[in-house]
């Protein structure tokens, strides 16, 4: 057996397992014990054990990586290149090595989506991989998007997203589309937050700034987003990136609302943000600073927030707060 087909075997047993931690990892990166978790809700293998015998398989094989998780036991799994060229059918030479982020917030950052998305399987009874795909879809959430995944998103639900200004779709569309293929021809990494700038809202900038759409409610007419919230995220920065999300649903979806979901990391953190949202607005004694802001801009009884503990710290991280990743 060649060298190349002694790594292609293990890849071919667990391909399953694989394709997840490329498709939902952050550059083929995730935590040990999510990665379990989503091959056993799936059911993948018959156990956790044997999920760890994969992962060590893959190991040995220097198919797989692995450095100390935030919480200074688990695994944090690392693929490495072949994996790339496993799934391209490509050379080394033909597939770039993976460039990987200079701090653990973009790794925790895709563990919390990661969270979310196991919190759905089990509520929505999604047995499968291609059953949380569908109801993805379906829902036109865009949570495990790409920047370069965009442009075949507004393609995908064109009817929907041209139905009321088709001149809007149209420029946004292109606009998505010179994006990709700047990111495509430079090979760049998507950068962790863009700055606040006057330029018109589009959902590339959402999800720069971590922001995603959940799904659309046309009963109710209204965009559902979801911003999972660090540590360091203050209210003023919340309300301006509401504001521009309601834009961009506005250039597109006139008289529909924008539902922000703040996900926050633990109960004191969801205490802390609705503290700041809900205190006296400055020079007013009763309205509350997010609704002082929306009125401000007209949006009051349009856009409008809620903030959700999902417990996160000590359920995936041991209960330890690392300030450079929160």
């Amino acid at each position: 057996m060649t060298k190349l087909e002694e790594k292609q075997a293990p890849c071919n047993r667990h391909r399953a397992l694989l394709e997840i931690l490329l498709k939902y990892g952050t550059s083929g990166v995730m935590p040990l014990p999510q990665l379990r978790a989503l091959c056993l809700a799936w059911d993948l293998y018959p156990s956790a054990q044997a999920v760890n015998r994969a992962v060590r398989e893959l190991r040995a094989a220097e198919i797989l990586n692995r450095q100390t998780w935030v919480d200074n036991n688990s695994d944090l799994l690392l693929a490495r290149k072949f994996v790339w060229r496993y799934f391209a059918g490509k050379d080394s030479q033909e597939v770039a090595t993976p460039r990987r982020p200079a701090t653990m917030a973009p790794y925790i950052q895709q563990a919390r989506k990661i969270d979310w998305l196991l919190s759905l399987i089990k509520q929505k009874h999604l047995s499968t991989m291609e059953a949380a795909e569908t109801y993805l879809r379906r829902h036109g959430c865009t949570m495990f998007l790409r920047l370069s995944d965009l442009p075949d998103y507004y393609r995908r639900h064109a009817s929907t997203f041209s139905a009321e200004r088709p001149e809007n779709y149209r420029e946004q569309l292109a606009r998505l589309d010179a994006d990709a293929a700047r990111i495509s021809a430079l090979a760049l990494r998507q950068p962790e937050e863009e700055p606040l700038s006057p330029s018109v809202a589009t959902l590339s900038q959402a999800h720069r700034r971590g922001i995603y759409i959940l799904g659309f409610s046309p009963s109710r007419r209204a965009v559902v987003l979801a911003l999972f919230a660090g540590r360091r995220t203050k209210a003023a920065r919340v309300m301006d990136w509401l504001i521009d999300a309601q834009a961009w649903v506005n250039s597109l979806f006139p008289y529909y609302s924008c539902q922000l979901v703040i996900y926050a990391l633990d109960d004191a953190h969801r205490a802390a943000l609705r503290a700041a949202l809900t205190a006296p607005a400055p020079g007013r004694k009763i309205t509350p600073y997010w609704q002082e802001r929306l009125i401000q801009r007209h949006l009051d009884g349009l856009a409008r927030l809620s903030v959700k503990d999902t417990d996160f710290i000590a359920r995936w991280c041991g209960g330890i707060h690392r300030t450079d990743c929160f």
